[in-house]
């Protein structure tokens, strides 16, 4: 083991980048995939450039200690047999994200770089003593860009163990604005792939709330050298749902109509007569398969084919008789239909709501074709960023997709009519939601803002805990104030934006340097979404000084 010096670890990451050279060019050679052409576009069109300049940067990000000197990095390079950089994925690399001074699994020291090594963050484990400034510090004061950039080289414990979790598990994580929700699912992503055997990166889908926040995400797993993993918007996915699309209790309703089409009776074939009670029977036991419709009636076709000893062809009129054919379209056309809503307990104002709405309802087609065609293509994990926005419906979607499931979001954040909200997702999926509280993004003041903001309006936000105080307080202005203090930032910082109602939802996910919130017009929730934007410095613009909603 040796000691730390700035030159000697220069040395050891040009040597690493001239070794990992063609490793490079493979990586930037692949191609990206979307789940759909449009997702692929626009990651296409926003990462061009940004990943080899962060895949160069982080070739090697910091280094750990016990006998030996062990080098961590974005993927694992080897030179003549020698390991020269650690995959950061790799079991043995968990030590440099979750060693500590009380329990430094068996390591001596851990070495973060602060830049592309401008500077050395030294902690010695045997004497408990640091020395530099904090990477992640130096992360977190730099300006914002219109992309986020993988956290891989920062990512702190607490989120390193919720990347590690197995891929089947069911993970919902709850997480305020700025405490690294999103990073987590991304990274989970990339490192369930390097991880478990069983999970190819074509077996992950990543669904995002909006096309921005996909183009603002877009850098983050091709960097990680993965980009094969699908992303896109559930919307996309599936197609969009309506308010009152949204309201029906879908699941109740369906139930009932595909038992309305079962008709139990005796039917005769050809000159064998079998009884309603034996029909009965047949039918009840197919009612509980979990096999879509067309799939139980070949079930009861083939009983009737064992009873009568008769052919396919012979037995199908008796069991069209009993079971109708039904398809998913022709099962979603009945469901427009007044007299099917009214038999199925629709009262009337949701039915001529419901026959306006002049689209498709994604999810109910989605559910449809699971229930009377054929179950969709299957995930081994997926990945769903502010889920709490998820209908019933919608979640259905999400979970007959998915094998392992990890669902992360803000129920403080919540936008949509109708959604079921991660509290309550946790309690269905029969787990404990797991909490980010930490405010890593965001300044200490603006966290405190959020907070004191949230307990005012009883908002069910996570409170938040801010470590990065900056001397900067949240400025609440009248409106007559307003493009001057836009003006100011905007002279000040690179990435400012103004926040208006209308389009408040559309900046979900994404992040600021710094944000004029107009509050005109915008709900509790709104005003909170749209402050939690902001990174570094974060103006109220209210009717008066003593509010924040108007």
């Amino acid at each position: 083991m040796t000691g730390v010096e700035l030159v000697d670890e220069q040395r050891a990451l040009d040597e690493a980048r001239a070794a990992a050279a063609a490793k490079l060019v493979e990586l930037r050679s692949k191609k990206i995939v979307a789940a759909d052409a449009l997702s692929e576009e626009y990651m296409q069109a926003v990462i061009a450039g940004a990943v080899e300049k962060l895949q160069n940067e982080l070739t090697v990000f910091g280094r750990i200690d016990d006998d030996a000197t062990w080098r961590v990095g974005l993927y694992g390079v080897e030179q003549r047999g020698n390991q020269l950089v650690i995959d950061w994925r790799a079991p043995f690399a968990q030590g440099f994200y979750q060693a500590t001074f009380d329990e430094p699994l068996g390591l001596a020291r851990r070495v973060s770089y602060v830049g592309s090594i401008d500077e050395l963050f030294v902690e010695d484990f045997g004497t408990s003593q640091v020395s530099g400034s904090s990477p992640l510090m130096a992360e977190l004061d730099r300006g914002r860009g219109e992309t986020m950039k993988t956290a891989v080289a920062t990512l702190q414990s607490e989120q390193d163990d919720l990347v590690r979790r197995s891929a089947d598990d069911v993970m919902v994580l709850r997480g305020g604005p700025g405490t690294g929700k999103t990073v987590v699912g991304l990274h989970r992503a990339a490192w369930l792939v390097y991880n478990d055997r069983r999970v190819l990166s074509s077996d992950i889908l990543i669904l995002g709330p909006s096309d921005r926040y996909l183009r603002y995400v877009a850098s983050v797993l091709p960097t990680l050298g993965e980009t094969r993993i699908k992303q896109t918007t559930l919307e996309r996915l599936i197609g969009p749902t309506s308010e009152v699309g949204s309201a029906i209790d879908w699941p109740q309703v369906l139930d009932d109509f595909e038992a309305s089409l079962y008709a139990p009776q005796s039917v005769k074939i050809r000159y064998k007569q079998i009884d309603e009670a034996d029909v009965a029977a047949v039918l009840d036991r197919v009612k509980t398969s979990a096999l879509p419709w067309r799939d139980k009636r070949k079930g009861v076709e083939a009983s009737m084919m064992r009873a009568t000893g008769f052919t396919a062809a012979e037995v199908r009129a008796a069991v069209a008789t009993v079971m109708p054919a039904c398809s998913a379209a022709q099962a979603a056309k009945k469901l427009r239909g007044v007299a099917t809503l009214r038999s199925l307990g629709l009262d009337e104002d949701t039915i001529t709501r419901w026959r306006a709405v002049d689209h498709d309802d994604g999810p109910l087609l989605d559910e449809l074709n699971a229930r009377f065609n054929s179950s969709p293509v299957r995930y081994s994990h997926v990945v769903v960023d502010e889920a709490q926005d998820l209908t019933e419906m919608q979640l259905r979607a999400v979970r007959r997709r998915a094998t392992g499931l990890t669902l992360v979001g803000d129920d403080a954040q919540t936008s949509v009519s109708g959604a079921v909200g991660l509290t309550s997702i946790a309690v269905r999926l029969g787990v404990e939601p797991d909490i980010l509280a930490t405010a890593y993004r965001m300044s200490a003041e603006i966290a405190d803002w959020l907070n004191e903001h949230a307990k005012a309006t009883k908002l069910p936000a996570v409170e938040l805990v801010g470590i990065r105080p900056t001397g900067v307080p949240v400025v609440v202005v009248t409106p007559d104030s307003r493009d001057t203090h836009l003006h100011r930032l905007e002279d000040k910082w690179s990435n400012t934006r103004l926040l208006s109602q209308g389009d408040v939802w559309a900046h979900k996910g994404i992040e600021y340097d710094a944000v004029v919130v107009d509050t005109a017009g915008m709900d509790t929730a709104e005003v909170y979404l749209a402050a939690s934007r902001a990174a570094h410095e974060l103006v109220i613009v209210a009717s008066s000084l003593g509010e924040t909603v108007s």
